[in-house]
C-alpha cells in the first residue's frame, strides 16, 4: 500500500507540475479594445507575476523560449500588445502615442495582477513603454527588467550627442514612410526579415510564419509603423546642423524601483552610449552584459537571460 501511495503521489505531483507549465491564449478588454495574452499561470497571491512586454516586429510568443526555462513558483504574462498578432488594432493613429500606452497597458496590469505582486519586463518597444510605465505607476511594479531597450532620457540625450546612435537609427525612417506598408509588402519585408537577425527565417518554424502572417495583415502591419510614427522625438538624421540637435528636449524620466538592465552587445539598433548616465535616472540600476548576444538576446541565450532574471527576482 505505501508503494502504491507512493506511485499515486508521484504521478499526481508530476502532472500538477506538467499542467502548471501549459501556456495557455486568453483575452481581456481594456479600454474598449480586446488584448491577447500568453499565461502561464496558477494564480496565486504567493507567486510573483512576470509580466513581459515584446517588441517590434515580434509579438508574444517571441518569449516562449524564456518562459520554459523559467520555475512553476513565477506566474507569467506576455500580452501581444495593441495592435499586434491577436490584439486588436486601435482606433486611431494617435492611440499609440507613448502616454496612450503606458495608460492603456498599465490598465492591463491593473486588470491581470489579482494581488500578484508584479515584476515588469520590457524589450525594444516593449522596453519604450515599460520604463516610463514603472516610472509613472510606481505602485503597480515591485521590480523592472529591461533587456535592450534604451531608456527614454538616455536615448534622447544619445541622439544628441552621438552620431553613431542616429547612424543606427536611421531604419526608423523607413518605417515612418507614408508608402512604409507598400514598400514592405513589395519587397517581402526583407526590412523587418533583416532586423531579426541573419538565419532567423533560414529554417521555417512556428513562430516565423506567425509573424510573416501578422505581417501580411494591412492594419496588424499599420498599427506596428503607428509605434514609430507617433514616437514623442523623431531621430534626426546622422550629419544635421546643431542648432536641430540643440532644440532637442531630453525629458527627466527617474526609476524608483529595482531594476536590472541585461544587454547584448552585439546590437544593431543601439549603440552603447545610450546607457550613459543612466545611473542619474535609475539609481538602482543592475547592468549584466553579454558580449556574444545581439539585440535578440532574450532569444538567443535564454538560458543566460534566465539565471539572471532568478537571481534577481530572487527565487
Amino acid at each position: 500500500m505505501d508503494a502504491l501511495f507512493c506511485s499515486a503521489f508521484l504521478f499526481l505531483k508530476n502532472n500538477i507540475e506538467e499542467v502548471s507549465t501549459v501556456v495557455v491564449s486568453k483575452y481581456v478588454n481594456v479600454e474598449g479594445a480586446s488584448l491577447h495574452y500568453l499565461s502561464r499561470e496558477e494564480e496565486s497571491a504567493e507567486n510573483p507575476l512576470l509580466i513581459m512586454f515584446h517588441g517590434f516586429p515580434e509579438n508574444a510568443h517571441t518569449w516562449e523560449a524564456l518562459m520554459a526555462t523559467l520555475p512553476t513558483s513565477l506566474d507569467i504574462i506576455a500580452p501581444d500588445l495593441p495592435g499586434y498578432h491577436l490584439s486588436s488594432p486601435l482606433p486611431s493613429e494617435t492611440d499609440y502615442q507613448v502616454p496612450s500606452l503606458i495608460s492603456r497597458m498599465a490598465a492591463f496590469i491593473e486588470k491581470v495582477q489579482k494581488g500578484r505582486k508584479v515584476i515588469l519586463l520590457g524589450h525594444d518597444w516593449g522596453g519604450a513603454i515599460a520604463w516610463p510605465l514603472a516610472a509613472f505607476h510606481q505602485t503597480l511594479i515591485s521590480k523592472l527588467i529591461i533587456v535592450n531597450a534604451a531608456h527614454p532620457s538616455c536615448f534622447t540625450r544619445a541622439i544628441k550627442t552621438s552620431s553613431t546612435q542616429r547612424a543606427k537609427s536611421l531604419y526608423i525612417s523607413a518605417l515612418i514612410d507614408k508608402g512604409a506598408e507598400r514598400t514592405l509588402t513589395n519587397t517581402s519585408f526583407t526590412l523587418l526579415k533583416n532586423m531579426l537577425g541573419n538565419g532567423f527565417f533560414e529554417k521555417e518554424t512556428s513562430y516565423s510564419r506567425t509573424l510573416l502572417n501578422d505581417w501580411g495583415k494591412p492594419e496588424t502591419l499599420s498599427a506596428m509603423l503607428n509605434y514609430y510614427r507617433q514616437m514623442p522625438q523623431q531621430v534626426p538624421q546622422k550629419n544635421v546642423p546643431e542648432h536641430v540637435l540643440d532644440d532637442i528636449r531630453v525629458p527627466e524620466i527617474f526609476i524608483h524601483c529595482p531594476t536590472l538592465l541585461l544587454w547584448g552587445e552585439q546590437d544593431d539598433a543601439f549603440d552603447l552610449s545610450v546607457l550613459d548616465k543612466i545611473e542619474h535616472y535609475v539609481p538602482l540600476i543592475i547592468k549584466r552584459f553579454n558580449p556574444h548576444a545581439s539585440h535578440w538576446l532574450h532569444r538567443e541565450k535564454p538560458e543566460w537571460v534566465q539565471k539572471e532574471v532568478i537571481n534577481f527576482i530572487g527565487l
